[in-house]
């Protein structure tokens, strides 16, 4: 076939360089939005920064919650965002900074920090180790308290001596007795390792659901609790990108100022710009200022958004901060552009990864949205919440069963289903009923 030319007519949205700077700014963080400005600042030389604004002194004076919380910008320093510490997060460190809180004898410290430099890969203790210790003249006695020191530590199992001292320095920390596990831990962990529950149960004399009951109990423990890969995780620091409190009587919203450059446009630079059209300097200062001009236009746009959006999600959510309510209700970032009537990927963008500050808490602004949950008008949060009043005020001897909790839960107008009302237990890390059981 031979090509041919159609002419058609066709609408199509083009996000322009300036639009898409504009959305980034409007989803960054305070400290994203801060190392942006100061980056920029270093190759756009018309921007200047100032002083002013109300200082954090005269904002946190206002609240009594926070009289005696460090400032923003006045605190203490911070690192990297998201950066690893390796050396406050190896484990080495965590744990000679818990034998300094125990306030030990110094013979008996000194003897701790010395086995914390002998532990293995996995956090345990080489028996010929100790038994070198032994023969270069430390008594047993400060060895073995030396060594019941170092297991009392967290992670739990550490210090260990074997993998069956492992487990049972972990099942030590667990609710309840747990003596089948225990009794497969000191002596039978090679028919547990072939599945031989059959003989478990014949040689400990107990019947073979209670085995598979233990032998899941001691899978879910770790055997090297002192991996370092496990101990080593991302340190994420978090500044409040709004502060929610009552004054004289009101809810107000505050933004954080505070961790934000303020720049405005140099005069000397705008009196350079104006010099004669075509002159390489001049246009080089009028396109540095043009960009400047449109970057303080997005952050002013954004604090402005940011301020709309953050104060209807408080009225909206107005019993909870007022403490009328243990959790927020259900909310839909839909509903909220609806009716601050703009698109609702701006209120996703304005609100995305910004936390909020109040009297109950530090918490994401994702907190304070979710569905309703089940039949009735009941957010994720709120079962949550009721969920863990019932498992702290359940008799301990006859822990409520999922079943139970769901019952329970419907009594109190929150109508869920059972394997819901399990995910929310999980989530909350509160274990089974025979787990719970003591």
């Amino acid at each position: 076939m031979d090509p041919t030319q159609t002419l058609e007519l066709a609408q199509a949205l083009k996000l322009s360089p300036t639009l898409l700077q504009s959305m980034n700014i409007l989803q960054m963080t305070t400290l994203e939005l801060s190392a942006y400005l100061k980056d920029l600042a270093l190759e756009n030389p018309v921007l200047e920064e100032q002083e002013g604004g109300t200082s954090w002194e005269e904002f946190a004076h206002q609240v009594s919650w926070l009289a005696d919380q460090p400032g923003p910008s006045g605190g203490e320093a911070v690192g990297e965002p998201g950066r690893i510490d390796q050396e406050t997060g190896s484990l080495s460190f965590l744990l000679e900074e818990q034998l300094d809180r125990l306030k030990l004898d110094q013979k008996i410290l000194a003897v701790c920090r010395y086995l914390v430099g002998l532990l293995d890969d996995r956090g345990w203790l080489d028996p010929a180790d100790l038994e070198g210790l032994t023969a270069a003249g430390v008594p047993e006695a400060l060895l073995e308290q030396a060594v019941k020191t170092l297991q009392s530590l967290d992670p739990a199992g550490i210090g260990a001596r074997n993998l069956g001292e492992c487990l049972t320095l972990q099942l030590d920390r667990l609710p309840g007795e747990a003596p089948v596990a225990r009794a497969i831990c000191a002596g039978h962990l090679d028919q547990l390792g072939r599945e031989a529950y059959a003989a478990i149960a014949r040689e400990l004399g107990v019947s073979l659901p209670q085995v598979r009951e233990a032998a899941n109990l001691i899978r879910e423990l770790d055997p090297a609790p002192g991996r370092e890969e496990e101990l080593s995780q991302p340190v994420e620091y978090v500044r409040p990108d709004a502060w929610v409190a009552v004054i004289d009587g009101e809810l107000r919203v505050f933004t954080n100022q505070w961790d934000l450059p303020q720049f405005h446009l140099s005069d000397q630079y705008l009196q350079l710009a104006k010099g004669k059209p075509g002159d390489e300097a001049t246009e080089y200062l009028r396109q540095k200022m043009q960009q400047a001009r449109w970057v303080l236009q997005c952050v002013q746009r954004r604090q402005g958004t940011l301020q709309r959006c953050l104060e209807a999600m408080v009225q909206a959510q107005a019993d909870y901060f007022w403490e009328r309510a243990d959790a927020p209700r259900p909310l839909l970032r839909r509903d909220l552009a609806d009716q601050l009537e703009v698109h609702p990927s701006t209120v996703t963008r304005a609100l995305a990864h910004k936390y909020l500050q109040c009297r109950q808490g530090l918490f994401p602004t994702a907190y304070f949205f979710g569905r309703a949950t089940g039949a009735g008008e009941t957010s994720a949060q709120q079962a949550k919440v009721a969920l863990l009043r019932l498992v702290r005020a359940e008799d301990p001897k006859k822990p409520l069963s999922d079943q139970a909790l769901t019952e329970a839960l419907a009594g109190e107008g929150m109508p869920l289903a059972r394997r819901t009302v399990a995910k929310y237990r999980k989530a909350l890390g509160l274990p089974p009923a025979y787990r719970r059981k003591r």
